[in-house]
Parts: structure tokens; sequence; C-alpha cells
């Protein structure tokens, strides 16, 4: 994505290339950081579907890794719900690749920008009161997968 004066952008193309394979002109300065914030919306609310829709299935009984089997080979294989597979099925065993607090900084700068533009967000805000609720329980530097793991907590008062 880029931003800026149109002059501004055509100068800046050769090096974007370089960055990616693909440059999406959004407009005015600013519009590719709003744009970033909505994506990150997006992120996050698949993020917090695809934890409550694990823990579901484990509580019905179903083996964590097999659902996710399911899920990866659905109408949910979104490219986000495979690349994030082993942090859902193997908690804490993988590397962080984004931390809960940081997801959750991201929803309040999508909700500010909501309150901005005069967009009411109301998933948005129900998945910042569950990343809240998981940072303030101690989950704020694991993997934002981790809000699977405050869930199941939150329910049992015990991990897996």
């Amino acid at each position: 994505m880029a931003a800026g004066e149109p002059s501004a952008v055509d100068r800046a193309k050769e090096v974007l290339a370089a960055l990616g394979r693909r440059i999406i002109t959004m407009g005015a300065g600013g519009s590719g950081s709003s744009m970033k914030i909505a994506i990150n919306a997006i992120v996050h609310s698949l993020n917090q579907a695809v934890a409550e829709a694990l823990v579901l299935a484990e509580r019905a009984g179903i083996e964590r890794t097999r659902a996710y089997e399911v899920f990866a080979n659905s109408a949910v294989a979104a490219p986000f719900v495979l690349y994030r597979r082993e942090a859902y099925e193997r908690p804490g065993e993988v590397p962080v690749t984004f931390r809960l607090d940081l997801a959750a900084k991201d929803l309040r700068l999508a909700l500010a920008l909501a309150n901005e533009v005069g967009a009411d967000l109301p998933q948005a805000r129900t998945n910042l009161a569950v990343l809240d609720d998981a940072v303030a329980a101690g989950f704020g530097q694991d993997d934002e997968a981790g809000v699977a793991q405050h869930l199941r907590v939150a329910v049992s008062g015990a991990g897996e």
C-alpha cells in the first residue's frame, strides 16, 4: 500500500516494487495507515474466531489437532488459519510471531480511527475486551494464538 501525493508515490514505485509484488495506491497521506489498521482488525477478528472455535471443539471432546485438520480443510481454510496452525496446536512451543498485547494495541487503534471517522465496530470492541482480559490474566507476551489458552483457563481454571 502506498499513500501520498501521486507524484511522490510514482517516484517511490521502483523502491516499493522491491518490497512487494503489487503496489496499491491508497490516496491521500495517512490512507495506507488507515488501511493497515482495517486489515489488522480483520486479522484479530479471525484470530478470535479460530481460538473460540478451537476451544469449543475441544470442550465437545474433539482432539485439538483433529479439529484444526478440519479447519485447514474446510471453508475457513484462509491463509491466516493455515499459517497459524502450529501456534494453535502447540501453544507455548512455537516462537511468538505476534504478541497478544500488540493485538490489543491494534484494536485500540482501530476503535480510535472508527470513532474519528464515525464507524461502529462492535466486533472489534468485543475482541478487545477478550484480549484485555487475556493480557490482564498474564498472556500479554504470549503469541496472539494464546487467546485460546486464555479461554481454556478462563472457563476451567486450568490450562490444557
